[in-house]
């Protein structure tokens, strides 16, 4: 039987949702799914610690804590930036999600905006799950080895990794 280790297709149906009871993927009534290549840096560290091993037909609760997660809120993670780097037909308010053009990288989640000033805006870079802990209801549906299809795009895959040192 096959379980979860480097380099497998998995396939999951979960839930997740925060302490509060909000669920962020799935509800109460239906999971949601979704798959990966175990070992490829696809999903948290956290997430997937707690997955390897698990067979077919397993089924996890499990917590992934915010240290494990998204870290912990750091106050020192607020910017401030001139409105000009918006558009001049944007409206700018307090608690909107924003996803800045200017950054060196594209982040990987929409920014908030803390407050508003003149010609200033008060940008907040946590993620939004920063100081959240993780509950996840997970149900293993698929395990089998990947395909080199699958696995090619992802670089950082320990096989591929391999490979390329062979080819080196």
């Amino acid at each position: 039987m096959d379980v979860i280790s480097q380099d497998k297709f998995v396939r999951l149906s979960y839930r997740l949702r925060l302490k509060s009871g909000k669920y962020l993927r799935g509800s109460a009534e239906e999971p949601e799914e979704m798959t990966f290549i175990a070992g490829c840096g696809e999903l948290l560290p956290g997430l997937e610690r707690r997955l390897w091993g698990a067979p077919v037909s397993e089924t996890l609760e499990f917590v992934v804590p915010a240290v494990e997660a998204f870290g912990f809120y750091d106050p020192e993670n607020i910017q401030v930036w001139s409105k000009k780097v918006f558009p001049p037909e944007m409206e700018l308010k307090p608690g909107q999600k924003v996803l800045p053009s200017v950054l060196p990288f594209p982040p990987e989640y929409p920014l908030s905006i803390k407050e508003v000033r003149d010609d200033k805006v008060i940008l907040d870079l946590n993620h939004p799950l920063a100081d959240e802990d993780l509950y996840y209801q997970v149900q293993v549906v698929e395990v089998r080895d990947a395909t080199e299809e699958e696995k090619a795009p992802l670089k950082q895959c320990k096989s591929c990794r391999d490979e390329m040192d062979e080819m080196a």
